[in-house]
């Protein structure tokens, strides 16, 4: 199954969210997108390759961020 774009732009401001708030306590998009350029280099994911979206997840998933989201990721 191949994922869409728009799903794993869901996924990654999903990991991303729930990491921030297990790291810190809370949540704003401004964090969101320092974090996402941070890890990427790119601040906004409709700006990555596909690549950088699967790497990201993959990124997310491997530490434990998206265990709640397994039904979308294969």
């Amino acid at each position: 199954m191949e994922v869409q774009r728009h799903t794993y732009y869901r996924l990654i401001h999903h990991g991303i969210k729930s990491l921030l708030v297990d790291r810190i306590g809370h949540f704003t998009e401004l964090e969101y997108h320092e974090y996402l350029n941070g890890m990427t280099g790119k601040s906004s994911c409709f700006s990555m390759s596909d690549e950088e979206l699967q790497f990201t997840v993959d990124s997310l998933r491997s530490e434990g961020y998206l265990e709640d989201c397994k039904g979308y990721i294969a």
